[in-house]
């Protein structure tokens, strides 16, 4: 082997692997400080390109998410007043069995006639009244309701329509239940009789869309549970490529402090090797 003093290999070589072994160890402290094995795209491009999808699949689905909280809420508060507009109609049939007993005088129908009435006014002003964020429930001016319950763009997979026929209006009118018409349908007991088919079918009405909401509330807790799940198996899938096992980047790290620490002892000795020359020409 010759003896050169211009180039040091052995130098050289010892140098790079001490750079390598620094640049480890400090990779190895990088990824336990931030928990994350892909700091930046130089690190693993196709991974991080993969990952960064997968976070705006995991966000956009929780918005989704609470888009279908919302939602759940608006049909909550339509239920509840329809179950208030339910109570009025039943003490409404309740007292139109009472006045077609023939037994009561002019006096007793008026009472029965002027709850009747109030209780009419109270559906009225429920169903005016019933709204979400400014959004009329029960006075029939909603339309259809468009919910987006997915991260994307594609309406069939990411969008629930709500049918406006839940949001009908539940006025004493549209239920049937004119006011106007207290003294033909009260006129006697016979008359009282004949319109419980009318307070019935009104019961329906709202039996009905009570039952739509039931249904649209199930829709949605199923797609509750489908953003649910992949909320999860996205989060996991990212934390697969992102993540770093922190007992293995320890080990890492013990492996290059051990190198970079040989890797300093040997440099020293081979940027000693050229000194050999000198006893060469004394």
């Amino acid at each position: 082997m010759p003896i050169i003093v211009n180039t040091n290999m052995s130098a050289l070589k010892t140098q790079r692997n001490l750079t390598d072994a620094t640049n480890g160890m400090n990779k190895a402290l990088e990824r336990m400080s931030t928990g994350y094995k892909i700091n930046s795209a130089k690190d693993d491009a196709a991974n991080m390109y993969i990952a960064t999808n997968l976070d705006v699949q995991v966000s956009g689905s929780k918005v989704a998410k609470s888009n279908i909280s919302t939602a759940s809420n608006m049909l909550s508060i339509a239920e509840g007043d329809l179950d208030v507009i339910l109570d009025n109609v039943t003490r409404i049939r309740d007292l139109t069995v009472q006045a077609a007993n023939g037994i009561y005088d002019q006096q007793s129908m008026d009472a029965l006639t002027d709850e009747i009435t109030k209780r009419m006014e109270e559906i009225d002003r429920i169903s005016e009244a019933s709204n979400f964020n400014g959004k009329k429930l029960l006075d029939g001016s909603m339309g259809d309701v468009r919910l987006q319950v997915g991260a994307n763009a594609d309406e069939a997979a990411n969008c629930v329509k709500i049918d406006a026929a839940i949001f009908s209006a539940k006025d004493s009118a549209s239920l049937g239940l004119d006011s106007t018409q207290i003294t033909t349908n009260y006129a006697n007991a016979t008359a009282a009789a004949a319109y419980l088919d009318t307070i019935d079918a009104a019961i329906d009405n709202i039996n009905t869309a009570k039952a739509n909401i039931g249904a649209a509330g199930n829709r949605l807790d199923a797609a509750t549970d489908s953003l649910t799940t992949t909320i999860e198996n996205s989060t996991a899938a990212r934390s697969t490529i992102m993540d770093a096992d922190i007992a293995e980047e320890a080990a890492n790290f013990t492996q290059y402090q051990i190198l970079q620490q040989t890797a300093s002892s040997l440099l020293v000795q081979a940027n000693q090797l050229p000194s050999i020359a000198l006893s060469l020409i004394q």
